[in-house]
């Protein structure tokens, strides 16, 4: 007499369950905790005769290197940023200067993704932590596909005359999907 192993009737069970649901394939789904990369102390040239100037834009770039994401095939992976922090260091106390702020990611291969973009609105009350959710988060997995990137953050109002600072941070979070 062949006595079966509890493997194989697990496997067998299995099977038996997959030709009832009409041989549908498994799908497994995960969420990818929230994760914050700070650029501390990106700096900005002041605009000399900045009152007279009126509204001026200023733009910044910095990079980060960061390991590749590399995944195996049959996952569908989706990474998005969430939304950016600034906070205000040195040169500035506030943020009521800033009408329109915009935030880009490059990895130099793909053409640059726009994270947030920004406005103002009036009345709002003074801050020296400006926090911006991302009003239609874009997949950014290409760009986590190099070893580095570029985030270019663009300013725009009345900046200050005196060279100025902040610190920028920006949330991401994904979701895994893998169907087999």
């Amino acid at each position: 007499m062949k006595t079966l192993r509890p493997s194989s009737i697990v496997f067998a069970g299995f099977a038996l369950l997959s030709m009832a649901a009409g041989g549908c394939m498994v799908k497994v789904e995960a969420d990818v905790p929230e994760v914050e990369i700070t650029q501390q102390d990106v700096t900005f040239a002041g605009v000399p005769q900045a009152a007279a100037a009126g509204d001026v834009s200023a733009t910044q770039s910095y990079s980060q290197q960061h390991q590749r994401l590399e995944l195996p095939s049959g996952v569908d992976t989706t990474v998005e940023a969430l939304g950016v922090t600034l906070t205000a260091k040195s040169g500035i106390d506030n943020f009521d200067f800033l009408k329109i702020m915009q935030l880009t990611m490059s990895d130099g291969v793909h053409p640059a993704v726009q994270l947030i973009d920004y406005q103002s609105v009036a009345g709002a009350p003074s801050t020296n932590v400006l926090t911006i959710e991302s009003a239609n988060p874009v997949n950014t997995l290409d760009e986590w596909k190099t070893d580095t990137a570029t985030f270019t953050v663009t300013m725009a109002g009345a900046l200050p005359s005196a060279d100025w600072s902040l610190d920028v941070a920006v949330r991401f979070a994904g979701k895994l999907v893998y169907n087999y």
